[in-house]
């Protein structure tokens, strides 16, 4: 394991039996950025002093101070320091003892060094959340970087990021299906000073286009057929924050021509209302199509085209930006990992070349993908082996081996039935597996026939 795979974490382990101490903290320092040891309470209330670690693993019985002595005295000093006790589970009166203190976990001995680390993985991931937030806060260029890459291109898109971020600017994200468009779009958002405000997705592609302008716009009772009481619509919901207008090459001309003048004037009317609504709303535009290149072709209205394009930002495909992507496969996996309460795998470095040399059609959506199923089924590593299984299909002349697909379409139905296994059939499981809504999940069932 490399130090890009150890969690940010450091570990006081406390343990009065030499050679035991010494075999977990071997563990342990394959995990975690740095393990700190004591042979008995009072010893490791002495070092929780001075070093003040994230985490506490401690025995129960020791001399000179016992563990729950120990964590008394440590409650008192950090009332919310996670502390996990390692225990026969014969000790009743120590166990009652530990409730009363709130002990974070238990874990039983003999130890199981591999159960220990998932143990404490899973008791720290709120800290590990929250050492994440800080560290975003006090270097936000590090923390975009950890997001979305480290490549020069993405360099790039996050240098225009911070200078549009904190402006009312409107923004058109370009880049192909995957990319992180959405994600992009929520993160600029978060940046700026409408961040305590609504973040509002309109997702103009997947919305019928007799409902458009009522979605958007909202309605009064009796406008139309079926419109039986008012009701607000996005653009409205989204006052104070930001309008996230998805695929917004997919909006109509009458409905870009009622954008327009909504973003303009600052003020739109609900279907079937003479009484107009003034909204602050920022606009944020998405689309995976060069939007004035459809523009000059007439296929997207120009004005509309220029009143969006304060700034336009392009965000490569994976494919370009390789480097990003050993990075990105560690962090999708261990976040899968901590879903699954498992350890993360280990990435082999034939695993990395791999990943660097596929073509990733689906982009940063189809790596976040593969990674959930590889935290399903790979053991204590990722290998290429179990890598082929998720990302391929056979050859019939030899072993597997990583084929370029020819089409979105066999990635996604080949993940489906995957979801499918893992959850024993069960469709609202596979769902959740595959990070999709359930009624999109029933619709590719039935484009696939499964």
């Amino acid at each position: 394991m490399t130090m890009n795979d150890m969690l940010h974490l450091n570990v006081l382990y406390v343990e009065d039996e030499p050679l035991l101490r010494e075999r977990v903290r071997i563990v342990l320092e394959m995990y975690f950025d740095r393990v700190v040891c004591a042979g008995d309470g009072r010893e490791a209330l002495d070092i929780f002093k001075r070093e003040r670690p994230d985490i506490v693993v401690s025995d129960i019985q020791m001399p000179v101070m016992d563990g729950l002595e120990m964590a008394e005295h440590i409650r008192k000093i950090a009332p919310d320091m996670p502390i996990i006790i390692c225990t026969a589970f014969t000790e009743t009166t120590y166990l009652l003892k530990a409730v009363e203190l709130g002990v974070s976990a238990y874990v039983r001995k003999p130890l199981d060094s591999r159960q220990l680390v998932e143990v404490i993985t899973r008791t720290a991931t709120p800290l590990l959340q929250r050492i994440e937030l800080e560290r975003a806060k006090r270097s936000e260029q590090a923390s975009l970087e950890h997001v979305l890459g480290g490549s020069p291109a993405i360099r790039e898109v996050i240098r225009q990021v911070q200078h549009i971020a904190d402006t009312g600017f409107s923004v058109i994200l370009q880049g192909e299906t995957g990319v992180g468009k959405s994600h992009l779009a929520s993160l600029i958002h978060g940046m700026g000073t409408r961040k305590n405000s609504p973040f509002i997705p309109a997702p103009l592609g997947s919305i019928p286009e007799s409902l458009v302008e009522s979605e958007l716009f909202g309605h009064v009772r009796g406008a139309f057929t079926g419109a039986v009481k008012t009701r607000k619509g996005l653009f409205e919901a989204a006052h104070g924050g930001t309008l996230f207008l998805d695929d917004v090459d997919c909006a109509p001309p009458s409905i870009q021509a009622k954008l327009l003048r909504a973003v303009e004037d600052k003020r739109f009317y609900p279907v079937g209302s003479s009484a107009p609504v003034d909204v602050d709303v920022r606009i944020i535009a998405a689309s995976n199509r060069d939007l004035l290149a459809e523009a000059r072709a007439g296929r997207f209205r120009e004005d509309f085209y220029y009143r969006l394009s304060d700034l336009v930002i392009f965000i490569p495909p994976l494919r370009e930006r390789s480097g990003d992507i050993p990075a990105m496969a560690r962090m999708f996996l261990r976040e899968a990992a901590l879903e699954l309460s498992k350890t993360p795998p280990y990435i082999t470095e034939e695993v990395l070349m791999a990943l660097g040399q596929y073509p990733w059609p689906g982009n940063v959506r189809e790596l976040k993908s593969a990674m959930k199923r590889g935290a399903l089924f790979a053991g204590e590593s990722l290998t290429t082996e179990c890598l082929s299984s998720i990302l391929t299909v056979p050859d019939r002349t030899g072993p597997a081996v990583l084929l370029r697909p020819q089409t979105l379409d066999q990635l996604e139905r080949q993940a489906v039935r995957q979801a499918l296994d893992a959850a024993g059939g069960k469709r609202m499981e596979a769902a959740r597996l595959l990070d999709v809504e359930y009624r999109r999940f029933k619709r590719m069932l039935e484009k696939y026939g499964l």
